[in-house]
């Protein structure tokens, strides 16, 4: 974990976010602050999504085996669609539980309610400033192919395409936007303290509430969607070009393919995409080019 420069950053991270959630949950029970209680509540499923992520990330290096033929790189996406379902059903109990709030607004003590917030800034910006060094895209690919033909009148070859596209990760992209939206989440909680000791009013608790819970719901919406799709095989839409590419050199580097008869391609991870094309093949070497 420590070797990894990104699983590092996590694993810190995840440390220093269940050190203050414990303080953020304390002082949110003794200045009975629902959008200071709400703030730690992302931030323990948070820190939930970045320890199942560090084991993901752990067994996702795991060599194949006759169990698990492609390796087991699809449980971080498994672990990703999992963590971003859970965070949904948070946000939408804070959003009921913020309606019930603005309506019978209670008392609050806001003395200490500041410090603490100011504090949770100050870790999220931490976190902003430890994972914006991974937020990069890395250009390029590659792709190989090998066919086996067989010599009948008709006959066919079987090409397949692995292709790897190297770019910011879907667990360390989810991990960023938690963060910012954990940072907004904070800047509420300062701004709605503000509001109540210069206005008296409560309910800016609530309302800062269902601010972090839109932040939070809309925070896990790409996360939930791409996680989804890689689970159901569907390509990455920023594949399917460079998977084009991927068939025409198949075609261009085998002799005597006539014509592309099924092209089969899925995720088997973020970064790596399997491929079967099934090929006619003249057995007289002509090709569809020629």
């Amino acid at each position: 974990i420590l070797s990894d420069p990104e699983s590092r950053s996590i694993f810190m991270f995840l440390l220093l976010n269940l050190s203050y959630m414990v303080v953020q949950v304390i002082y949110g029970y003794i200045t009975n602050s629902l959008g200071l209680i709400s703030d730690a509540i992302h931030m323990l499923f948070d820190c939930m999504a970045l320890a199942i992520g560090l084991v993901a990330a752990v067994m996702s290096r795991w060599p194949s085996d006759k169990a698990f033929t492609f390796g087991y790189g699809r449980i971080e996406i498994l672990s990703g669609f999992a963590n971003g379902v859970f965070l949904m059903l948070i946000s939408v109990s804070i959003f009921f539980e913020a309606i019930e709030r603005l309506l019978y607004p209670p008392e609050m003590n806001t003395q200490r309610l500041l410090l603490v917030s100011f504090g949770g800034l100050v870790v999220n910006m931490l976190g902003i400033l430890a994972f914006n060094g991974h937020h990069h895209h890395h250009g390029g690919s590659c792709s190989h192919s090998h066919s086996h033909d067989h010599n009948h009148d008709h006959s066919h070859s079987h090409s397949h395409s692995h292709s790897h596209s190297h770019h910011r990760s879907q667990n360390m992209q989810g991990v960023f936007l938690h963060v910012m939206a954990d940072t907004l989440g904070s800047v509420g909680v300062i701004i709605s303290t503000l509001l109540i000791q210069r206005f008296g009013w409560t309910g800016f608790d609530p309302i800062a509430s269902l601010a972090i819970a839109g932040l939070i719901f809309a925070s896990v919406i790409p996360l939930v969607r791409d996680s989804m799709r890689m689970l159901l095989l569907r390509l990455p839409d920023h594949s399917q070009a460079e998977v084009q590419r991927a068939v025409a050199q198949v075609i261009d580097e085998v002799e005597g393919i006539t014509m592309p008869v099924k092209v089969q391609f899925w995720p088997i991870t973020e970064t790596q995409i399997m491929g079967i094309i099934h090929v006619a093949i003249d057995p007289n070497g002509n090709s569809a080019k020629d």
